[in-house]
């Protein structure tokens, strides 16, 4: 992978806009993995294209939430397509997305625009990402939804540890 800086966020692709519902929305926090090789995908489940940009996904650390990164202007998630938000050293193939220094914290929200909660995962009780009971944290793995990215509103439920597979079908 090509050497992008320490800029917190570098664009790797932008695509044209179409309209959606503030905090209405069929896009999931679908995989995580923390680290400077870890990555936060979203998956847009619905059956129409939706317009994130201007999003944010903030990591929840120490109790605090922190924009990890902004997804710039104008960028639209096909249905069924993924958006990747990546560690400094992540080495698998690059997904569309963005490249941040790292993915730490016990877990991730992401918000749209207005700044609408739409999805999230937290990873211990005290994390302000969590939705009902966290999630359990996977050594040398990812969390992830089933394969058609149900959503139950319980992290300890909707994620379970596996191998990771940004931008593509979880297994």
């Amino acid at each position: 992978m090509t050497s992008f800086g320490n800029t917190l966020a570098t664009l790797l692709v932008a695509v044209s806009t179409v309209g959606g519902s503030p905090g209405v929305s069929p896009v999931r926090v679908n995989e995580i993995a923390l680290g400077t090789a870890g990555f936060v995908e979203l998956r847009n489940t619905g059956s129409a294209a939706a317009d994130i940009g201007g999003w944010t996904i903030e990591t929840c650390e120490d109790g605090i939430m922190r924009i990890l990164a902004t997804i710039p202007p104008n960028t639209v998630l096909p249905a069924g397509e993924y958006f990747v938000v990546v560690g400094s050293e992540f080495s698998g193939t690059m997904p569309p997305g963005l490249l941040v220094d790292a993915v730490h914290g016990a877990g991730v929200i992401t918000r749209n625009r207005t700044g609408a909660h739409i999805d999230s995962i937290g990873l211990s009780s005290h994390s302000p990402c969590r939705e009902d009971d966290p999630a359990t944290p996977c050594a040398d793995s990812s969390l992830g939804r089933d394969t058609a990215s149900r959503d139950t509103n319980r992290n300890s439920t909707d994620f379970t540890c596996q191998i990771p597979s940004p931008g593509e079908n979880n297994p």
